[in-house]
């Protein structure tokens, strides 16, 4: 379902800029130009929301919190419910808890516009003053914690013991969730990514070339930018999630790239964050449940500014045009074949939960038996993502664990929260019936 609606707002995004080119490019106005873009962005971001939601797009229009305190304009917005209109104005005032996502559009996308972009865009950041949040953003943060970490969500007990590390990454991915999604959509611009890629480093390498300043964290970055077809996407498992290295000493991709399908990069980010607050469910996505393709775009890792003050220090992949040039192509989700081994290990997990690999009894005699190397197949089990150890302790990392025995034998382990495994298996069985 996505996919297809990312292809007919592929293709009213090109009819409605020929129109304009068509019938506007006498209008020299910038204002009215930019009003122009504008409505077009309202214009395919309401073909991309769902009815009986009582969603809303509204434009040129400002968020405000319960101290009062009023955000820059924004170009438009993805709300829920009326708001207050403004007086004489088509322009609206919303609460804060009542925004999904606010926009910044571009006719044109360059350095000096990315910049512009993400400064408006952070107005919301400083209006977001401590608030009881919505109940899915504790389910949006714990799945995406997940994602990044390969852990399980940390309890308020087990972060007094977290890392420096770890607490920069659980206090980032929980702003991001508690955050509306940051936008930034221009129709002309760079025309490729190596270019639109090479224009946001250098002017953040301009920026901040006196020293490190405030304001261009992996937190501030927007949420994706869109320029042309070409986008910059965060990678902070809602839904982007390209988990940290543990080896690497710039440990977390805070911004990945890609060239091509942006109208679906944008619908997975807004239908990603209505499923969780509307409880939609992943039917709305599809049956492929393929991962995306993206190219390494800036790393970055934690870095002490003072005896008090944390920093983020950036490195940037520096792809060539022919590397970027090369086609993405999305990986299939597949379940892990394992042995009997593992098999029983995560039958153990199912029963009681969470193991310590040290001390546990029934696990220790189990590999004892078997003459097994624990480690080994702790970690083949880990790089797998079928199961995480924090502390000692090991603990199942799917939601919803299931193993299956073809008939020639074999054993398949897999998530199967949103129907991953039960799809596979039915594709496989619908492609060849005699395996029944």
């Amino acid at each position: 379902m996505i996919s297809t609606a990312a292809d007919f707002l592929e293709q009213f995004k090109r009819y409605a800029l020929s129109r304009i080119e068509s019938e506007d490019s006498d209008i020299k106005h910038t204002v009215a130009i930019g009003d122009n873009f504008e409505g077009l962005t309202a214009e395919l971001l309401n073909k991309a929301i769902f009815e009986d939601l009582n969603l809303k797009m509204v434009e040129r229009s400002f968020v405000y919190n319960d101290s009062g305190v009023m955000s820059a304009e924004f170009d438009c917005l993805l709300v829920v419910g009326d708001g207050q209109k403004m007086s004489f104005a088509g322009r609206y005032k919303y609460h804060i808890k009542d925004v999904i996502a606010v926009f910044q559009v571009k006719k044109n996308l360059y350095a000096n516009d990315l910049d512009d972009a993400h400064q408006n865009l952070r107005s919301i950041i400083e209006v977001s003053e401590p608030r009881d949040p919505d109940s899915y953003v504790g389910r949006l943060f714990s799945n995406a914690y997940k994602i990044l970490t390969s852990k399980e969500s940390p309890t308020t007990e087990r972060r007094t013991r977290f890392t420096d590390r770890e607490n920069m990454i659980y206090h980032y991915l929980m702003m991001e969730a508690f955050h509306p999604l940051r936008i930034v959509i221009g129709y002309y611009g760079y025309t490729t990514e190596h270019g639109l890629r090479e224009g946001f480093v250098k002017k953040l390498e301009q920026l901040i070339k006196s020293g490190p300043v405030r304001g261009y964290s992996p937190s501030s970055f927007p949420s994706l930018i869109i320029c042309g077809n070409s986008t910059i996407i965060k990678n902070n498992g809602m839904p982007m999630g390209i988990p940290l290295s543990e080896n690497d000493d710039f440990y977390f991709h805070v911004l990945v790239s890609s060239s091509g399908k942006p109208m679906y990069h944008l619908l997975e980010l807004i239908w990603t964050r209505l499923s969780y607050k509307f409880s939609l469910g992943s039917a709305m996505f599809g049956d492929d449940f393929d991962s995306e393709a993206t190219h390494p775009f800036i790393s970055c890792k934690k870095k002490r500014m003072s005896a008090t003050n944390w920093g983020w220090e950036f490195f940037y992949h520096d792809l060539t045009k022919q590397q970027l040039s090369l086609p993405l192509v999305s990986q299939p989700w597949r379940p892990t074949e394992i042995d009997p081994d593992k098999f029983s290990i995560l039958h153990m997990l199912l029963k009681v939960g969470t193991i310590d690999i040290q001390t546990d009894r029934e696990f220790l005699e189990f590999i004892n038996d078997c003459k097994l190397d624990a480690d080994k197949i702790v970690k083949e089990l880990i790089d797998a993502r079928l199961v995480y150890v924090d502390e000692g302790k090991m603990g199942l990392l799917v939601d919803e664990l299931v193993t299956l025995i073809t008939p020639d034998g074999k054993i398949y382990a897999g998530e199967n929260r949103s129907g991953e495994m039960a799809n596979y298996f039915n594709k496989q069985i619908g492609a060849n019936p005699t395996n029944k």
